[in-house]
C-alpha cells in the first residue's frame, strides 16, 4: 500500500490536533457561603461548583440573577444533599456554573420562592468572577 506524502502530512498534523485536544483540562471551583463578597477567578472551560444551604420543601430555591451569558452559564440541574433522612430536612443546595468567555461578571443568587416574584429574598449571595 502507497501513501502520498500530503497524506502523511495530514495524519500527522492530525494526530498534533487530537493531542493538543487531550491537554486541555477544566478544574471544578468549590465555594460556599463563606465565600460571599469575594473574587473567584476561573479559566475559560472550568467549572464554578456553589454549595449553599437551604431547603427545597419549604419552597425556597437558590435562584441565579440575571447572568451574563457570555461569560457564565448554569450547566446541570441543582443538586441536592440533605442533612438527615428525615422529611423535610434541611440540605446543601449545589448549583453550577461553566466559565466560557473571558471577562468580569457579578454572579447574584437570591434565596427565595419561584413564584413569589416581587418577595424580598431571605437570602442573597454575591461573589466576582472573573474568567481568564
Amino acid at each position: 500500500m502507497k501513501i502520498s506524502f500530503s497524506t502523511l502530512i495530514y495524519s500527522i498534523l492530525l494526530l498534533g490536533l487530537l493531542a493538543a485536544c487531550a491537554v486541555v483540562s477544566s478544574d471544578t471551583i468549590s465555594i460556599d457561603e463563606q465565600d460571599a463578597g469575594k473574587t473567584i477567578e476561573l479559566k475559560t472551560g472550568d467549572t464554578l461548583e456553589i454549595s449553599l444551604n437551604g431547603n427545597l420543601t419549604t419552597g425556597f430555591n437558590w435562584i441565579p440573577a440575571v447572568l451574563d451569558p457570555a461569560l457564565l452559564e448554569q450547566v446541570g440541574e441543582i443538586e441536592v444533599t440533605p442533612a438527615s433522612d428525615q422529611p423535610g430536612a434541611p440540605g446543601i443546595i449545589i448549583i453550577k456554573f461553566k466559565a466560557i468567555a473571558t471577562g468580569q461578571t457579578n454572579l447574584h443568587l437570591d434565596y427565595k420562592r419561584p413564584w413569589e416574584d416581587t418577595a424580598v429574598p431571605e437570602q442573597t449571595f454575591d461573589v466576582t468572577v472573573i474568567v481568564e
